[in-house]
């Protein structure tokens, strides 16, 4: 049986409005299964303040996990404060706390906060079957990329001071217990750009192959760069010559991650958060399907897949559009 422990690291990462990268030693004890950063300080504004898209959670360029063991160093999270964000938001059925909106001249209090899930399935708080067995790796660093105040807040800033606190979810195995076979879990990001047309446009390097995808978490923006669920009509996935997904209108889809995701509120109008829905290759609530194996992880296997093998294709209503996503990938 693993036992819980509960730690509020002692260090933390100062945030003051200049675009730098800070990275924070996790320790290698127990078996990491998630990660809580808070995000709490003040925004001094000299005047009134034009805010860019999502203030405050874009000072948080990318929130990264690196692991070092056996002479291979390798990224296993890497996603942006405002995806992060939304992703959270689907998986907890309600968003973290996120005071990002003030606008006028004078000191404002603030705070946010995101989690760092390594579960497959969300709902369950002992799930280790993916945690990071961190005292088998020779270095496990959470490295945070912050961005200026300007890109990341808005107008007329003339300070901000945050901290980072850092707080690890982890598991003790018992003596009798071996978790170093692990499968890995990935959760990275990467962006593509439409071309200057509109209609279907394909992406066959949208995906990472080679390994199980549960799903893909996808975010849509205009050229200029704010996201709005009006930027592609429909989308599809083909496997090869095998169609997986055909047509899905994107409000459709953004239906079904109301049901399926069981969110408890509606943030954008009549999407979840405008411009993001999530592309499941698995069951989200059911996410271990019962073999006379065991249990099995759920989700579309591209082991043998070759790049362009699993192909995206969009709908775009406008040219240039921006294509992000976060894949959730299973590897072992």
């Amino acid at each position: 049986m693993v036992l819980k422990n509960y730690r509020t690291l002692t260090a933390t990462q100062n945030y003051t409005g200049a675009a730098t990268t800070i990275t924070t030693d996790l320790p290698r004890d127990f078996l990491i299964q998630r990660v809580l950063l808070n995000f709490n300080g003040t925004t001094i504004l000299s005047g009134t303040s034009v805010l860019v898209t999502d203030a405050l959670l874009k000072c948080v360029k990318a929130i990264r996990i690196k692991a070092v063991g056996e002479g291979s160093s390798r990224t296993i999270f890497d996603v942006s404060g405002q995806d992060l964000y939304y992703m959270n938001g689907f998986d907890n059925g309600l968003g973290f706390e996120l005071d990002n909106t003030d606008t006028t001249a004078a000191t404002h209090t603030q705070a946010t906060g995101w989690v760092c899930d390594l579960r497959v399935n969300k709902l369950d708080p002992d799930d280790y079957s993916v945690s990071i067995p961190s005292y088998l790796l020779s270095t496990l660093q959470l490295e945070i990329e912050y961005d200026t105040s300007a890109n990341g807040y808005g107008t007329n800033v003339s300070s901000q001071d945050f901290d980072m606190t850092i707080t690890l979810i982890e598991g003790i195995p018992e003596a009798s217990e071996d978790f170093s076979s692990n499968p890995l879990m990935t959760v990275l990001s990467k962006t593509l750009n439409g071309d200057a047309s509109t209609g279907d446009e394909n992406f066959d390097t949208f995906f990472q192959v080679g390994a199980l995808i549960r799903r893909d978490f996808l975010c849509t923006e205009s050229s200029a760069g704010v996201r709005q669920s009006t930027e592609i009509n429909d989308y599809s996935i083909t496997s090869g010559q095998i169609p997986l997904m055909s047509k899905i209108f994107f409000d459709a889809n953004v239906n079904k991650d109301i049901m399926n995701y069981r969110t408890s509120e509606v943030w954008d109008g009549l999407a979840l958060v405008e411009g993001y829905t999530m592309l499941d290759f698995a069951n989200n609530r059911q996410p271990f399907i019962p073999t006379s194996a065991g249990l099995k992880i759920d989700g579309l296997s591209t082991v043998g897949y070759n790049v362009g093998d699993l192909v995206l294709t969009v709908d775009k209503n406008n040219v240039s559009s921006i294509i992000r996503r976060v894949q959730e990938t299973v590897e072992g």
